[in-house]
């Protein structure tokens, strides 16, 4: 089996092989690809926007080449319902998979984004999720996304605003709201129940998205055709590589 990553950025270096293989289980090859053009992150809707045409090649080049699956590695799941619409292998977002991951492990949960430009993608997604009534509340650390790998400052203030999810909030669990935070999840679980707080789930959206990705690609599911059926044929001006590699 192999899953694909979609990073749905430019800037390299912030998506490689080695930051999922620890998730693949025995036998599961990981590959991954960055855009050509689009944005340097996605802290914005308007990111978002520009990003979605190569989300989308990125999609068909990977089942193209053989994929069983693919992620598409931002929590605000550019294009995942257009890329389920022209994949026939199943594609996954980390927004839609950790949300309904949390609801399994809890009867509620917050989510910690990276700043207010961010915040404002959320509340769609949690209507669109049909998660309204499961968020206690989003909130941010006030840190950029190419700025996470300023490790003690993010700390800080991960851990702060879970203490106020946990205390203020009333979360039963926790999800890292940037796919850029992997590896974090474990360490705030940990710094909470050691504060004497009531320990709850923190979840990392990638390494449950790849789980999922992976269980669900293994028992041979794919999205329903009824729910994302092909979009009809017809000229697009503008976009003729990508109409051109959705007929193969």
């Amino acid at each position: 089996m192999r899953i694909h990553i979609v990073a749905p950025i430019t800037t390299p270096g912030l998506s490689r092989v080695e930051d999922f293989t620890d998730y693949a289980a025995p036998g599961t090859e990981v590959s991954v690809s960055i855009l050509q053009d689009g944005p340097a992150s996605i802290e914005s809707q308007f990111d978002e926007a520009i990003a979605v045409p190569e989300v989308l090649r990125g999609v068909l080049d990977a089942q193209e080449s053989g994929a069983d699956a693919v992620i598409i590695d931002c929590m605000g799941d550019p294009g995942l319902g257009a890329a389920r619409e022209i994949a026939r292998i199943p594609v996954f977002g980390p927004g839609q998979t950790s949300m309904h991951v949390a609801a399994l492990m809890a009867l509620n949960f917050s989510i910690l984004t990276t700043g207010a430009s961010v915040e404002g993608i959320f509340p769609d997604l949690v209507r669109r999720y049909g998660m309204t009534d499961q968020v206690n509340s989003i909130r941010t650390v006030d840190v950029p996304v190419l700025e996470l790998g300023a490790e003690e400052l993010l700390r800080e203030r991960l851990q702060r605003q879970a203490e106020l999810a946990h205390d203020e909030d009333g979360a039963h669990a926790i999800i890292l709201g940037c796919t850029g935070m992997r590896g974090w999840a474990r360490m705030l679980q940990d710094h909470l129940a050691a504060t004497g707080r009531t320990p709850i789930p923190v979840i990392d959206p990638i390494a449950a998205t790849f789980s999922v990705a992976q269980a669900l690609a293994g028992i041979g599911l794919a999205p329903s055709v009824r729910s994302y059926p092909s979009p009809p044929r017809k000229p697009v001006a503008g976009f003729e590589e990508l109409m051109a590699v959705m007929g193969r």
